[in-house]
């Protein structure tokens, strides 16, 4: 799986929580931690982790991850995901974007998309809430396309226009983000059960 890299796009402001919530803690482990610990956990490539906003804070916190500062993390997701690409090794034929604040998404999850992408190459990507979205895996034949990418607008066009090639797994706890204090209660009270 070593020509698959795998990127946690961590850069983003997080406005509506009012604070880093990259070093949110449950059981002793930030919420960035887990993320890296999934990736881990599923035999997948160290991650590149592309920072931004809360840079500082978190390398203060987590300085042995691969972390990335992209100066233009302002801009949005789209060219966070731009500025992935030009951070990833020349070997790669693939890479596996997942958000830092994905707190449901496991390694047997990020395992069946990789398992797909092995089978059939291509674009897979997890599906929910009637959707593709990340986690997704892009080929290197995309990586010029999500260069492209600027401001927020994500890569979810490339998703839906693979050639209808593209590959889709559901995913139910990929729904589920932390954007609010409220969410990061729900989470800890409840879990999964609290978006059910």
């Amino acid at each position: 799986m070593s020509k698959l890299a795998t990127v946690v796009l961590a850069a983003g402001a997080a406005s509506r929580f009012g604070q880093c919530k990259l070093l949110l803690a449950q059981d002793g482990k930030t919420l960035l931690q887990r993320r890296v610990d999934a990736v881990r956990s599923a035999g997948l490539a160290e991650p590149v982790i592309i920072t931004g906003a809360w840079h500082a804070r978190v390398h203060e916190n987590h300085a042995d991850l691969d972390l990335r500062f992209n100066p233009d993390w302002a801009q949005g997701i789209g060219g966070s995901i731009a500025f992935a690409i030009t951070q990833l090794p020349e070997s790669a034929e693939a890479v596996l974007f997942l958000l830092a604040d994905q707190v449901a998404v496991t390694a047997e999850d990020l395992r069946t998309l990789v398992k797909q992408w092995e089978q059939h190459g291509g674009v897979v990507s997890a599906l929910y809430q009637g959707e593709p979205g990340v986690p997704a895996i892009f080929p290197r034949r995309l990586f010029g396309e999500l260069l492209q990418l600027h401001g927020d607008r994500g890569a979810k066009k490339l998703l839906n226009n693979d050639g209808g090639d593209a590959i889709y797994v559901p995913m139910a706890g990929a729904a589920i983000d932390i954007d609010t204090t409220e969410d990061w209660n729900n989470w800890l009270a409840n879990g999964e059960q609290a978006w059910s």
